[in-house]
């Protein structure tokens, strides 16, 4: 539930309907950390949304020419991933001897 170990009783009034659907999936004891696992990942989406939102406009196709065509940003991904996998492969030979 908590990375900390340490957590914080709160109040929450939410609508019937919701309710009854929440315990008709949780067994009884389970309800706070259903809440903490639904929050953690509905905060992580927000907190994603807002970066993206904020980020929005920051690539600019003039500072990147090399990539304005989806094939050419196909090869470049498949030059990243080649470079990737050599990488890799020079790292399992290390780790086998």
């Amino acid at each position: 539930m908590s990375a900390s170990g340490k957590t914080e009783k709160i109040s929450v009034t939410l609508p019937r309907v919701l309710t009854g659907e929440i315990r008709s999936i949780v067994s009884r004891g389970q309800v706070s950390s259903f809440f903490a696992d639904a929050l953690e990942h509905y905060l992580a989406y927000h907190k994603q949304k807002s970066a993206l939102e904020k980020g929005f406009g920051a690539w600019k196709n003039k500072n990147h020419p090399d990539l304005n065509t989806p094939e050419q940003s196909t090869a470049y991904i498949r030059s990243v991933r080649e470079t990737d996998k050599g990488r890799l492969k020079r790292l399992e030979d290390i780790n086998a001897k």
